[in-house]
């Protein structure tokens, strides 16, 4: 049983862990349990995974009117789990957080099933904190954690495996990259723009701030988000609000990428080893992610208010000449690279898939 949701951060890595389970043991039998989103209802049909819907509440650690209401959703999805996992009887329940799991881990650790976690950020979340004191086997992405596991006295319990990613983003075509864009390879570099799938006003200020001297030098593929533009418009820049399908064939065109810090994003990165500026959102996660890959010499974190976070870029340099500088400078791509590629090394989908069938 596959459970966690509420995002596509949550549902992605899931998937590429089923098809790695399915690619090692063609006649597992999967199911998902998710919550009533729409979002993650679309992804699951169109992986063509079995699923069932529960009832979750938010776990909130700020006042909200919705905090009286939503422990009657846990309870209620807490017996929704129950009953499905009566009837399922998995072996194995893989969770990779989010505010939906944890009333199906709740359910397996009372039915004694074996739970395996894994936490994608730097930071775990507040629904993975709790449940990974009845997990059998937490798996991380980033180091930080298997020592805060090592000093909890969790020995063996915390396993560094990287995050799971969809081999299919490297299938991507250039030439279908080149037709979607209507780009060409003698343009000049591509640089690929995103602020998460929701999109990032601050970073696409900062493109429309500078839009003549980024479509200069550039070919820009943007993601704005949904509902979002820039008001200026040039025949070396394409604007997407969202991509899904098509994302493979734009980075196999790509040359450079500036975006978030989430880390689905960022292992993507690592796995097609792109050199890559991160301006990190303000939170914990987000920043503890964009920290080490600084510190592995892997990115490049950029932030225009600087001043009370030292790990950030300093200078009087703004986005577009840090962007030009990378470019221009080859031996940083190169360190770059080869610095992703240490942090990509382990294939998280499959060790994470053996582990389970194990």
């Amino acid at each position: 049983m596959l459970t966690g949701g509420g995002s596509g951060g949550h549902i992605i890595p899931n998937l590429a862990v089923a098809s790695a389970i399915k690619n090692r043991e063609p006649n597992t039998r999967l199911l998902y349990v998710v919550g009533r989103g729409r979002l993650d209802a679309d992804l699951l049909r169109k992986a063509g995974i079995p699923f069932c819907q529960i009832y979750s509440g938010k776990l909130r650690r700020y006042f909200s009117w919705r905090n009286f209401i939503d422990p009657f959703f846990v309870l209620f999805g807490f017996l929704q789990s129950f009953s499905i996992l009566i009837r399922f009887r998995p072996h194995v329940v893989f969770s990779k957080g989010g505010f939906v799991s944890l009333p199906v881990v709740l359910a397996a650790f009372i039915l004694r099933r074996r739970i395996i976690l894994h936490e994608s950020d730097s930071r775990m979340g507040l629904a993975n904190r709790i449940a990974s004191r009845l997990a059998s086997v937490v798996c991380v992405a980033f180091p930080n954690l298997v020592k805060k596991g090592l000093s909890a006295g969790a020995d063996g319990k915390y396993r560094l495996t990287g995050n799971p990613i969809r081999p299919e983003i490297s299938q991507g075509s250039q030439k279908e990259g080149f037709r979607i864009t209507g780009f060409t390879r003698q343009g000049g570099p591509v640089l690929l723009v995103w602020g998460g799938s929701q999109g990032a006003t601050e970073i696409n200020d900062m493109i429309e701030e500078d839009f003549e001297k980024f479509t200069q030098y550039f070919q820009i593929v943007h993601v704005t988000g949904a509902g979002k533009s820039i008001h200026k418009k040039s025949p070396r820049y394409v604007r997407f609000e969202y991509l899904d399908a098509d994302l493979k064939h734009i980075y196999a065109i790509t040359d450079l990428v500036i975006g978030r810090a989430g880390a689905n994003s960022l292992y993507e990165i690592a796995y097609l080893k792109k050199p890559n500026i991160i301006i990190p959102l303000s939170n914990a996660d987000q920043l503890g992610n964009a920290r080490y890959f600084k510190e592995m010499g892997a990115s490049l974190v950029y932030k225009k208010e600087a001043r009370r976070t030292p790990m950030l870029h300093r200078g009087k340099a703004g986005l577009f000449d840090l962007t030009l500088n990378l470019w221009q400078n080859q031996v940083l791509q190169n360190e770059m690279r080869k610095s992703l590629s240490r942090i990509s090394a382990n294939n998280a989908s499959e060790a994470i898939a053996k582990l389970i069938l194990n």
